[in-house]
């Protein structure tokens, strides 16, 4: 390529990419308003036990401070009647990753973490989702030699779908713990590594580290970056670039250490929490759980694909199932091809065996996770929110392209010898720039594609009211009330009601759980043992003409129906 030439690619490549985010921009805003009705308060349905937790969690941190608390999540806030850690029950079962943007976003506003910022931040991490999908398919069918006019149309494939479709729509929005706040650096792994294939300018070592925090991101979010990991690792060891080398041992273990060394200090890490704590069997009984190998968690797995296609069909529809099971019989059949043509033929099409690289980087981290660890594959619908990835990628993108290199290469150049095409006639005749050349044969394909995605986009987006549960304000106005009228040294008791540990909803406004009992005799249970000050709190809302009389001698606090007796 002349300089000339490089130019002018650069300046195809700004113009894509800014085309790009402003066709991103106004699909997000347009799926941003028709989820405003359900936007910034939590409801008890469809797993928004998970933005509680996540709420509660990211409060400790942004109240006691993290360090202070060792980076724990803890289910229990800080009060009275929990002088300890251990006593506010730390959740060890995930590493903190998700809580960290919430809290250091509270600490540089100085607004304690709430539903709204929330959702916000899932809002954003849903826009950068889809932005940085479509920016990989557009670098990286450049980077397969794909012209730039059909690199940019097939590369806004992505982002309509993934803004689209009502799983993404309602997990990026109302609920964000683990399985929703790791497909982002999901995403952006995988982006860095197909830049970094072809990049070796001046700044391909602070794309190194770039995507070094962001592995170290995801890992603190979930597991599903053990199997990223080990996909990535193994396609740089095809490539030759990890290696074990007996004639440089000690460089080629330098670059595999420095590969490895950010999971194992994410994993030294929590191994040491768990042990500090003394939970290791918790987590371990937790694990064999997840598998389906203890016998509570084996149960689970007995109708699993009926589970599984219920899930995947709620949030993709049916047309996604099929899509699904057509981009995994295109990775099989590529990587089939692959293997033959690197054995027998010694001559691989560079095109195809990348674009088997980036499928098997899409998609085998998903369905190994959703494999190994079933039982939590079918007790939750969110376990399938990743496959969003894939299928937004290959099914409508990777696979038709693919399909079209492996019959154009191996069947009409090579076994029909078709010599120059209409097609490139045409453009001759047209003296078309070479570099705006499209390949009329993939324009046909992209109309084909977007044809279906259009119709399965139509079929299937008009569902998304479906998974957004009604909202309950309730939450927000008791927790704002029991918020304002209680302190750390209170133990709120109530004759008929209660905000327990688990759902973590309600305790996730109020910062304080209520302790429901059917008479005072019932209080001494819970102060037994306490040392220090603290104040017994008899919460009503409002009070029976029974229990006004009991408490008609308490000092009182109403607010509004609510009623507190400050019974000592």
């Amino acid at each position: 390529m002349t300089v000339k030439d490089w130019k002018k690619e650069q300046i195809l490549v700004i113009i894509s990419v800014f085309l790009l985010f402003s066709i991103n921009l106004l699909v997000f805003q347009y799926t941003v308003d028709i989820r405003e009705p359900w936007h910034g308060e939590l409801s008890s349905g469809h797993h928004q036990w998970l933005s509680g937790s996540t709420l509660k969690f990211a409060k400790n941190w942004y109240r006691d401070g993290p360090l202070n608390l060792g980076f724990t999540l803890l289910e229990n806030p800080s009060s009275i009647e929990f002088p300890d850690i251990l006593s506010r029950q730390p959740y060890v079962n995930y590493l903190p990753g998700c809580i960290i943007p919430l809290y250091v976003i509270g600490e540089l506003t100085s607004t304690e973490p709430n539903a709204a910022l929330l959702m916000d931040y899932n809002l954003l991490n849903h826009f950068l989702i889809a932005f940085f999908l479509s920016i990989l398919i557009f670098i990286f069918l450049r980077q397969i030699k794909i012209d730039p006019v059909n690199s940019f149309l097939f590369a806004t494939v992505p982002l309509f779908l993934e803004l689209l479709l009502p799983g993404p729509l309602y997990w990026h929005q109302n609920v964000f713990f683990a399985d929703q706040a790791v497909i982002l650096p999901f995403v952006a792994y995988i982006l860095l590594e197909v830049i970094q294939d072809s990049y070796k300018g001046r700044y391909s070592r602070f794309l190194g580290v770039t995507q070094n925090f962001i592995l170290l991101y995801g890992f603190l979010t979930d597991w599903l970056f053990v199997f990223i990991i080990l996909t990535v690792y193994i396609k740089r060891i095809l490539e030759g670039k990890l290696c074990f080398s007996r004639e440089n041992f000690a460089h080629s273990l330098k670059d595999n250490l420095k590969f490895w060394i950010v999971p194992f200090i994410v994993l030294a890490f929590f191994v040491i929490q768990v042990y500090s704590w003394g939970l290791t069997g918790t987590v371990l009984s937790k694990v064999l759980f997840r598998v389906g190998i203890s016998s509570d968690g084996s149960v689970t797995v007995t109708n699993g694909l009926i589970s599984f296609y219920q899930y995947v069909t709620s949030e993709y529809g049916e047309i996604g199932f099929y899509a699904l099971c057509f981009s995994l019989i295109t990775l099989v059949v590529l990587l089939l091809y692959v293997l033959r043509e690197r054995f027998i033929a010694q001559n691989t099409d560079f095109r195809i065996k990348k674009i088997a690289a980036l499928m098997v980087m899409l998609f085998l981290p998903c369905i190994l996770q959703l494999i190994l660890f079933k039982n939590h594959t079918l007790l939750h619908d969110f376990s399938v929110l990743k496959l969003s990835v894939p299928l937004t990628t290959i099914p409508f993108v990777l696979a038709p392209i693919s399909w079209y290199l492996l019959v154009k290469t191996h069947i009409i150049e090579n076994h029909l010898k078709i010599p120059l095409t209409f097609k490139g006639r045409l453009l001759e005749k047209m003296k078309v720039n070479k570099l705006l050349k499209p390949d009329l044969t993939l324009l046909v394909i992209f109309l084909v594609v977007t044809a279906s995605a259009s119709f399965y986009l139509a079929n299937e987006h008009p569902h998304y009211p479906e998974l957004f549960p009604s909202g309950n304000p309730d939450y927000e106005v008791l927790g704002t009330s029991i918020q304002k009228n209680t302190q750390y040294s209170d133990l709120v008791f109530s004759p008929n009601f209660e905000i327990p540990i688990n759902p973590p909803q309600q305790l996730s406004y109020s910062m304080k759980r209520v302790y429901k009992i059917r008479s005072l005799d019932e209080i001494g249970s819970y102060t037994q043992g306490l040392s220090g000050y603290h104040v017994v709190i008899m919460f009503i809302g409002p009070p029976s003409p029974q229990w006004a009389e009991i408490l008609a001698n308490y000092p009182l606090i109403q607010d509004g129906n609510y009623y507190y007796y400050q019974l000592n």
